[in-house]
């Protein structure tokens, strides 16, 4: 891929900037994680709870006790779903089940949080704070929402469809050929909320496989047109060498011309 050459300043600073970030990107799981913490060991709390009605409104109350400890592991799952949410792609070294056991940890936290959420709100309301599958009131009441969620995939696969060809176009251009390109929806490694993780497995110019993370993002500084996505390169690993190139440089011991004559 296209490399960019960075000055001794750019270089030592980049540690430093990748610190700043990675301290804001995990300030708000930390917070969640110290007040659920809290809760726990002061038995108070706050929790945000449904209303029973058409329209359902959310509103804050206190809770103290056996709720506030669910409320408190609701908020550090919470927590905990934040932190897997961040990271760099995994090596190639990566076992599998590792990245198995990343990815259950990652959102069952999630169903984690909103299972003591809804036990905490039961303690406090007497009824479920989530709507109840057996109530048909309910699943009628949830099919709007059903299917604006199901227009919004279909709008987001077609989507990164789209941004697909984007990243075919940059192995083109440079001498590359594409042999997997996969999409990764809400992959932890993603830059950015904005942009489309790729995991893509390409031949180079010199018959080399690589297997490689990227994500196509849209500059401010360019054009307003559909066209215009630029390819970030996460990571780029070289898994298998073309059998053409020599892993060794044989020179001949014979004088390839004359010594000149003094």
């Amino acid at each position: 891929m296209n490399v960019i050459e960075s000055s001794p300043a750019d270089a030592g600073s980049q540690p430093n900037r990748k610190l700043l970030a990675a301290i804001l990107v995990n300030a708000l799981p930390l917070a969640l994680c110290l007040y659920g913490l809290k809760c726990i060991l002061t038995q108070q709390g706050t929790l945000t709870v449904g209303s029973r009605q058409v329209m359902r409104s959310f509103h804050f109350v206190r809770v103290q006790g056996a709720a506030a400890e669910l409320a408190g592991l609701g908020y550090m799952a919470l927590a905990l779903f934040g932190f897997l949410c961040t990271g760099d792609p995994p090596p190639e070294n990566r076992h599998w089940t590792l990245r198995v056991l990343r990815g259950v940890a990652r959102w069952g936290s999630l169903v984690a949080m909103f299972w003591f959420w809804q036990r905490a709100a039961q303690l406090v309301t007497g009824a479920a704070a989530w709507p109840s599958w057996r109530d048909l009131q309910e699943l009628v009441m949830l099919a709007p929402i059903a299917m604006c969620l199901g227009i919004v995939l279909v709008m987001a696969f077609l989507l990164a469809m789209f941004q697909r060809e984007a990243v075919k176009r940059d192995l083109f251009e440079n001498g590359c050929q594409p042999l997997h390109v996969w999409w990764r929806p809400a992959a932890y490694w993603g830059p950015a909320p904005a942009s489309t993780a790729f995991r893509v497995v390409y031949v180079d110019a010199a018959g080399c496989l690589h297997k490689a993370y990227c994500a196509t993002y849209r500059s401010f500084r360019d054009s307003p047109n559909w066209g215009s996505r630029r390819v970030r390169w996460l990571r780029d690993e070289v898994t298998e060498r073309a059998s053409n190139i020599e892993p060794f440089v044989f020179v001949d011991s014979d004088p390839v011309r004359r010594k000149l004559e003094a």
